[in-house]
């Protein structure tokens, strides 16, 4: 029997939106031909700040340049990249998604890293309108 996950509405990145920032990236390194798929993620906001979470539950508060790792596609390969708090920002969707549903469901694994975020996003507004655009 499957294991009923509570729910909590968090923000969706936009994949296009996130595509479009790592080409630029790509461009910017001379590589204008490279056009990488953004990585579905969801930013959720803690009590210790912003954070990515990927679909395998697995997730990243900013690192000590303030840059935040976000996934994308090139093909089959899924290179990491690092994002400043403004362009994470302008990559949110305008819905929400269910982190119970988010993240994927599989394996004792994964529902650890289900539990280990919901408590860290619980008590925490998950309201768009609660982040920092500055």
């Amino acid at each position: 029997m499957k294991r009923q996950r509570p729910s909590i509405m968090v923000n969706q990145i936009d994949t296009e939106k996130l595509g479009k920032i790592l080409h630029q990236r790509a461009v910017d390194a001379g590589k204008a031909d490279v056009f990488p798929q953004g990585e579905s993620m969801v930013v959720v906001n803690t009590a210790k700040g912003l954070a990515t979470i990927c679909h395998e539950g697995v997730g990243w508060w900013k690192n000590d340049e303030g840059k935040y790792l976000v996934g994308g596609w090139i093909g089959n390969s899924n290179p990491t990249y690092y994002i400043t708090e403004n362009e994470l920002l302008s990559c949110l969707a305008s819905e929400q998604v269910d982190l119970a549903d988010f993240i994927n469901t599989f394996g004792a694994r994964l529902e650890t890293n289900f539990d280990l975020w919901y408590y860290e996003v619980k008590d925490v507004s998950q309201d768009i309108s609660a982040f920092d655009f500055a």
